[in-house]
């Protein structure tokens, strides 16, 4: 792991000594599951975004009847 050091606002320091205490945890725990869940975030968000441009770019099968002779020209 690496250590680092944030300024915090006051609202935003209680808010992770609070869950820190709720889940008896440490405060960098929290702020750690805190990055992880965004980054699933993301992640799931750009999966999306890329079967929604794979979706409209092939119409359907009748593109893909002749794949091979795109595929080895």
């Amino acid at each position: 792991m690496i250590r680092t050091q944030i300024l915090l606002q006051e609202e935003q320091h209680r808010f992770l000594l609070e869950q820190a205490r709720l889940k008896k945890i440490s405060i960098s725990a929290v702020v750690r599951h805190l990055i992880e869940e965004k980054q699933e975030e993301l992640s799931l968000a750009q999966a999306r975004g890329a079967l929604g441009m794979a979706r409209g770019a092939v119409a359907g099968p009748a593109e893909a009847v002749h794949h091979h002779e795109v595929l080895y020209r």
